[in-house]
């Protein structure tokens, strides 16, 4: 499933082509530009299914797995489901209906879930996460057409000339897009190709854990994000203001879990997974601390967008690329330890390039945004350096179980909660508001 979705992940960014966030951002909307965005998906989400069908067995051949073939073919239906409903959520979120898109979500997640469980338990194996995969897009589909006002019209098809006035941006996003899949997917083939299907089991499992800040805190964000910021995108001040604050709060969250995770790396996963999984407590050290860096560098696009510069994103794109593409090529001739090492290195190397970038189209600069982040940072140092210190100085050995990790939680937490809130006025504020509330 994990080299499966290699290829489906690929199509979903090959199938939209920025064209439901040129619908989010543009000033004024016509129903033409909807229209055409809304046949051109529905077109590309029938064509890559026809393509994935018909490349299925090539692939599997590249990946040496036989089995991969008919997992393709069964998983490419959710392509057509999938790209009929992506104007409807544009509208959505152009509208800022986040409540109904969540509803939405959460519904078709549950019952996805629900279906894939029930599968596994009747013997069928990665095609349980396969039928999860259709369920969630078809109801998901179903679901955003009721909640969307907004219906195609069956007269009218693709409107070139609306295609040509969101052309230069469509394009760039998209070439951005597919750069950095392949940015983000490189190490996922460059495993399964040269290592083994456990090793890449286990760090993809990883790198899921590593992702859950990005798709909890930082997706989430940049969702709500790109439309707001779109609405002030001639207001430079208000566009920076909003950001640096967004960015606050995702590292206020994202900065100490990851930090913790890093730390009691092997209690968590012993604890959560089992001791079979203990290459994955390996890599988790190195790629926790990377999806600090990533949950920061995933809220930049939304700036780029909506400030119209996606060739600027297209430019830093190609950038990462290079450093993260030409890292995994090496670290893939070691051992996987090494490999999660450069990984960081390369994140920290594309890190203050696009900072630098995104802060200077906002008339800021880094030492704006590291005045708004020192508390954060300030309070994880402290709270890494007192869970270090307890467990250096205890003088009996915990077990990997539940009880390691609530104890190691308690003690960072409370070391990171306590200086954020002395050195931070507005986490403080925000706090005592709650509180008087």
């Amino acid at each position: 499933m994990a080299m499966a979705l290699v290829i489906v992940n690929l199509g979903t960014l090959l199938r939209d082509l920025g064209t439901s966030s040129a619908v989010i951002r543009e000033k004024n909307l016509t129903n033409e530009l909807v229209n055409t965005v809304f046949w051109l998906n529905v077109l590309m989400g029938v064509s890559l299914a026809i393509i994935i069908c018909s490349l299925s067995t090539v692939i599997a051949n590249l990946f040496h797995q036989e089995q991969l073939s008919l997992i393709l073919i069964t998983i490419s239906v959710i392509f057509p489901l999938s790209s009929c409903a992506t104007a409807h959520l544009a509208m959505l979120q152009r509208e800022s209906r986040f409540k109904a898109i969540s509803y939405a979500e959460i519904f078709s997640s549950l019952v996805s879930v629900i279906v894939a469980i029930v599968a596994a338990l009747k013997g069928f194996g990665v095609y349980s996460l396969v039928f999860q995969s259709i369920t969630m897009n078809l109801i998901s589909a179903v679901l955003f057409w009721k909640l969307s006002n907004w219906r195609p019209l069956t007269n009218q098809f693709i409107n070139i000339s609306e295609l040509k006035r969101i052309f230069n941006f469509t394009m760039n996003l998209s070439f951005f897009n597919i750069i950095n899949y392949f940015s983000r997917n490189a190490d996922s083939f460059l495993i399964g190709r040269y290592m083994s299907a456990a090793i890449l089991g286990a760090y993809n499992l990883a790198y899921r854990i590593m992702l859950f800040p990005l798709q909890s805190l930082t997706f989430v964000a940049t969702r709500s994000l790109y439309p707001i910021l779109s609405h002030y995108q001639n207001e430079n001040g208000k566009v920076s203001s909003i950001y640096l604050n967004c960015v606050f709060v995702v590292l206020i969250i994202s900065a100490p879990l990851m930090s913790g995770i890093a730390i009691i790396s092997e209690p968590f996963v012993y604890w959560i997974f089992g001791p079979q999984w203990h290459i994955t407590a390996d890599v988790l050290k190195w790629l926790a601390p990377t999806s600090i860096l990533q949950s920061v560098l995933s809220t930049t696009g939304s700036v780029f967008m909506a400030k119209g510069r996606t060739d600027i994103l297209f430019r830093l794109g190609i950038y990462g690329t290079v450093l993260q593409v030409s890292g995994f090529l090496i670290g893939v001739q070691y051992d996987i330890d090494t490999f999660v090492k450069i990984y960081f290195i390369a994140n920290i190397l594309n890190f203050f390039p696009v900072m630098i970038c995104v802060l200077k189209i906002l008339d800021s600069s880094l030492k704006d945004f590291f005045i708004k982040i020192y508390p954060v940072i300030f309070s994880v140092i402290i709270m890494i350096a007192v869970v270090l210190l307890v467990k250096r100085s205890l003088t009996y050995h915990f077990l990997h179980d539940s009880s390691t990790v609530i104890f190691y939680s308690t003690i960072g937490f409370f070391s990171y909660i306590i200086p954020l809130f002395v050195i931070s006025s507005d986490f403080r504020n925000f706090i005592l508001n709650k509180i008087k509330k």
